[in-house]
């Protein structure tokens, strides 16, 4: 073989291998010298530390863009703004959301894109902006970092009330509790032996009220006869005294005019009446305490004292 030929084979040999090796690294970036790539804005309200353009943006791990552009906007709030360029295929829509990770131990954020799962509308421009804005949001370790502030202010209140809890004020309250606590707990101890004495006490007076309780139902028991007859003498009272209502009813009714007359012609002569009679009840009351004073009276006529006269 010529040296001309040699130098051939080897120079093809080369050839073919560069173009393999590019082959092969066409064929792991994803195809995306093929492909045709769409625009899409992140609009981020803190700090993007380790985010440079030319950085990667992936979709669940895969490589699908890179970031193409980073400026600052001035609106209700200062923005960062990062454009970034993906693959057409990439599944955006009005689910889909970002969030800045860092790769690895050197420091290097990447661009990571996330959708919520079901279906959504597509994404739609904002006002004031040129490519469609996916929503940022923060996810592990910066959503840690993005609400260590809130998490300081509510440490600083927390510890500023402890201190408030523990100033001098509280802390002779609490000695003060603590001193009340010790007398009751001496005064306890003091006492130990009435309060042992009260679970004695306690159970003889039970003890007690089980047998009043006890003689209560013997008694209840001996007089149920007796209160079974008592009911049925008060029911049958109760029944006469009902017929007599009525009798005394048609009574009064049957003899109206009589009662009447006798009410008008009658009633005149009961004062004098009257006074007879108290009159004849004084003489009885009077009778009554001289009996009471000699009985003997009933039998005996007392005897006449003679008056003698001498001559």
């Amino acid at each position: 073989m010529f040296k001309g030929d040699r130098n051939f084979a080897v120079g093809l040999f080369v050839s073919v291998a560069i173009a393999a090796f590019v082959a092969f690294v066409l064929w792991l970036t994803g195809r995306s010298g093929v492909e045709e790539l769409t625009r899409y804005s992140l609009l981020f309200q803190r700090d993007v530390s380790g985010l440079a353009v030319g950085g990667p943006v992936k979709f669940m791990g895969m490589n699908i863009g890179s970031v193409i552009q980073m400026e600052l906007e001035r609106n209700e709030a200062i923005e960062v703004r990062v454009d970034i360029d993906i693959l057409a295929s990439t599944p955006v829509d009005g689910g889909t959301y970002a969030s800045i990770a860092l790769q690895g131990i050197t420091g290097v954020a990447v661009v990571n894109l996330a959708s919520e799962p079901g279906s959504h509308a597509p994404l739609a421009k904002l006002p004031g902006q040129e490519h469609p804005v996916i929503p940022v949001r923060d996810v592990g370790i910066a959503a840690v970092l993005s609400s260590m502030p809130e998490i300081m202010n509510k440490l600083d209140h927390l510890l500023t009330q402890a201190g408030q809890l523990l100033g001098e004020e509280n802390r002779t309250t609490i000695s003060s509790t603590l001193d009340n606590v010790e007398s009751l707990s001496s005064a306890l101890a003091e006492n130990r032996e009435a309060f042992a004495a009260i679970p004695v006490d306690l159970r003889a007076t039970l003890a007690d009220l089980q047998s009043t309780i006890g003689q209560l139902d013997s008694v209840i028991t001996e007089l149920k006869p007796g209160l079974g007859t008592t009911l049925v003498n008060v029911e049958q009272a109760s029944s006469h005294l009902a017929s007599l209502t009525g009798q005394l009813d048609r009574m009064l009714s049957e003899h109206e005019s009589d009662m009447d007359a006798f009410i008008a012609d009658g009633l005149g002569e009961a004062p004098a009446l009257m006074e007879k009679t108290r009159h004849a009840l004084r003489d009885l009351e009077k009778l009554m305490a001289e009996l009471k004073d000699d009985p003997s009276q009933l039998v005996h006529r007392p005897a006449v004292n003679e008056l003698e006269i001498d001559p």
